[in-house]
């Protein structure tokens, strides 16, 4: 897997969050909103799976640029300093998903995160005017503040980086979390990333301050 590191003295950051295309776009959407909010953004590191669509992106200005997995430090005055992790997609094979889950929590262990966070959709056949919020983790105390702030107990299966990363991180001794909001899975879901945006931003306040 190719790396890029565009920035190897950005300090410390509290959380990472994996916001990579999934159901419903709820995480690429949910990064997107993180990263516009945000007044500070400096890129950290980009990483070049093979097994991510094989094309080149021409962009506006006519540049070609490659299928990436970027991560970018920003800081939000709600939140303080948090890793973002968004991609064009995700790798299409196992191996390259447990190798981009590995670089991301070595990128995450090298800036001291306190917890590790993936974000997606909960796919249900219907939704209602208030999206429900699910939350598993390795953590405790981030399982009490969910609660706290009426998340759901997630159980079953988690695909993707949502999951994947997460749990490579508790096996690396970092705490983690998976979040995920309803949505019906048709296209992009903005109203789910919405709703994930303000959840995110209401946990890390109480998890971060106690922390």
């Amino acid at each position: 897997m190719l790396k890029k590191v565009l920035n190897s003295r950005t300090g410390t950051a509290d959380c990472m969050i994996v916001c990579l295309p999934g159901i419903g776009l709820v995480g690429s959407l949910t990064g997107e909103l993180l990263t516009e909010s945000a007044f500070e953004n400096t890129p950290v590191v980009e990483f070049y799976p093979e097994s991510l669509l094989y094309v080149s992106v021409a962009s506006k200005e006519g540049l070609i640029t490659l299928p990436k997995i970027s991560v970018n430090k920003v800081r939000l005055r709600e939140t303080g300093d948090l890793l973002i992790v968004r991609g064009t997609s995700q790798p299409a094979t196992q191996i390259n998903q447990y190798e981009l889950a590995e670089n991301l929590v070595e990128t995450a262990e090298k800036h001291g995160v306190k917890i590790v966070i993936g974000v997606g959709g909960y796919a249900i056949p219907h939704v209602g005017d208030k999206r429900k919020v699910y939350l598993s983790s390795s953590d405790w105390r981030a399982s009490m503040i969910g609660a706290s702030l009426g998340f759901l107990p997630l159980r079953g299966t988690v695909v993707g980086a949502a999951g994947l990363v997460p749990g490579i991180a508790s096996l690396h001794g970092l705490n983690s979390a998976c979040i995920l909001v309803e949505t019906r899975g048709e296209g992009a879901d903005l109203t789910a990333a919405q709703t994930a945006y303000s959840s995110i931003k209401n946990f890390l306040k109480k998890y971060l301050k106690e922390a």
